[in-house]
Parts: structure tokens; C-alpha cells; sequence
């Protein structure tokens, strides 16, 4: 029998993406999540123009009415929703795969906590290419008395959060306990231990990420470009198979879900 998943924020510019590559996947769609004022709760995905699919499209009150039928529940929504319908869709035991961003460090323990009762995948970005970077930012940070580290993300004018989700991974990953800098004009000398982090909003960028690595004598660009949203809806779905089959509970990421090394 197919997976069956549930994506909330499933009118979102993700959340469609999301849809059209789970029917692409062979995957069954078990229904969609909006905002309880969203006039196009209580149609079908397809009456609401989401996506090809007869599953209903509900408002937030009415989460566990889709998440009940579902394997999978994928959230692409907004922080402050997310507190409140992740701890209802794990009260069911359903598996949860969270790709939303902007999260502050206390919602993030908190969503942890919570998560960690069920299979469940957190992702800051669901592709490929951008978990090798995030890999190689790992691989780097051995250097860190080698190099400078600089991060500079570029997304679309409508993206809500900045930094991005994943500028912040890669500085994780870049090592701990470093200072972070996003205004050099506030702060024009570098020191030590810093990694700069700039971010740029313009047009209809679904995600671009630079990795500078600067040394005395040389440096190092790496570069991930996503051309269109697909190619996160594409690793979502991956994500997707891969906790529906997941047996442990646990917090786990992309990392585990691709089989990448995480350690160096």
C-alpha cells in the first residue's frame, strides 16, 4: 500500500511543490492543512487549484481530521502554528517530517522534546546539494585556524526569516561557539572566530548559498543553487519514504535520511 501523507501549509509556494511531487512519486495524498481563515478551506486540492488531488484541503482546527488518515505528516508552515499542530499530530503517533524555518532556540528545544516521541525528520533544507554542503562546511571546519568563513544566502522577496534556516545550519556545522556577524558596517574589522552571515531577498530566488572559506593565500567557493522548488519537494518526499519505514523514535535529519557521512 502507498504512504499516505498530510502536508500543512499546504497553500504555501512549498507546500504545493510538495503535493505535485508527491503524486509524481506515486505517493497517496491524504489531504491538505491551511489557516482556519483561509477561504479555500473545505474544497478538494483540486477545486482549490493545488494540485491534482480529490483529498480535502482543511483549516488547522481540523488537522487530526487529514492527520488520522495519514503515514506521514509534512509541516511547511510557520513557526507559531507549528507549536501548536506538531504536539496535536504526535499525539496521535503519527511520523512527522518539519521543513518549516524561523524558529527561535526555545521553540526549537521545545519542538525537539516533543518530536523525539515519534519517528520524525527535521530538515533546515531537504536537498541533495545542499546537505553535501553542509557536509563540506563540517569537513571545514577542522581549518577554522586556516580560514575565514563567510555565508551569503540569497532567497525570494517573500521569505519571512532571515538569516535562512540553512545559513544557520551551515554555521552550526562551520563549528561551535562562534561568533556570528551580519552587519559589517557595525563591525568593519574582522576578528578570530568569527563567520559572516549575509543575506540577500530580490525576486523569485528559491535558495542560493555561498560558502567562502578565505585564507592568507588562497580561498575556497562553494556554491549550492536550487533552480526551482522541486528540487526540496523532491528531497521532502525522499524524507518522507524513509521515516514511513522508521521503527525508533527520535529527532533525526536529511543526513540520516541520505546516508551522508556526518563525521570527519
Amino acid at each position: 500500500m502507498a504512504i499516505s501523507v498530510c502536508v500543512v501549509g499546504a497553500t504555501g509556494r512549498f507546500g504545493r511543490a510538495i503535493l505535485s511531487e508527491l503524486l509524481d512519486s506515486g505517493l497517496r495524498v491524504a489531504g491538505g492543512v491551511c489557516t482556519d481563515t483561509n477561504p479555500l478551506a473545505g474544497r478538494t486540492l483540486r477545486e482549490a487549484g493545488i494540485c491534482g488531488s480529490d483529498a480535502p484541503l482543511v483549516g488547522s482546527s481540523d488537522i487530526l481530521e487529514v492527520a488520522s488518515n495519514s503515514d506521514v505528516v509534512v509541516f511547511a508552515s510557520r513557526p507559531e502554528a507549528d507549536m501548536v499542530n506538531v504536539p496535536r499530530v504526535v499525539g496521535i503517533n503519527r511520523r512527522v517530517v518539519v521543513g518549516t524555518t524561523g524558529f527561535n532556540d526555545a521553540q526549537v528545544g521545545e519542538l525537539f522534546r516533543v518530536l523525539s516521541r515519534v519517528p520524525s525528520v527535521w530538515a533546515s533544507n531537504f536537498s541533495l546539494g545542499a546537505n553535501l554542503l553542509a557536509v563540506f562546511a563540517r569537513t571545514l571546519s577542522g581549518f577554522s585556524g586556516e580560514y575565514d568563513f563567510s555565508v551569503v544566502e540569497h532567497h525570494h522577496s517573500g521569505k519571512s526569516d532571515a538569516p535562512s534556516g540553512t545559513a544557520k545550519w551551515l554555521v552550526g556545522e562551520l563549528g561551535g561557539g562562534v561568533r556570528v556577524v551580519t552587519d559589517r558596517a557595525a563591525k568593519p574589522r574582522r576578528s578570530r572566530g568569527e563567520v559572516e552571515v549575509f543575506s540577500i531577498r530580490g525576486g523569485s530566488v528559491p535558495g542560493t548559498h555561498l560558502l567562502v572559506a578565505s585564507g592568507f593565500d588562497e580561498a575556497l567557493r562553494v556554491e549550492h543553487t536550487a533552480y526551482s522548488r522541486r528540487a526540496f519537494a523532491r528531497g521532502c518526499v525522499k524524507a518522507c519514504r524513509w521515516v514511513a519505514a522508521k521503527r525508533e523514535p527520535g529527532v533525526y535529519t536529511m543526513m540520516d535520511v541520505l546516508g551522508l557521512v556526518t563525521k570527519v
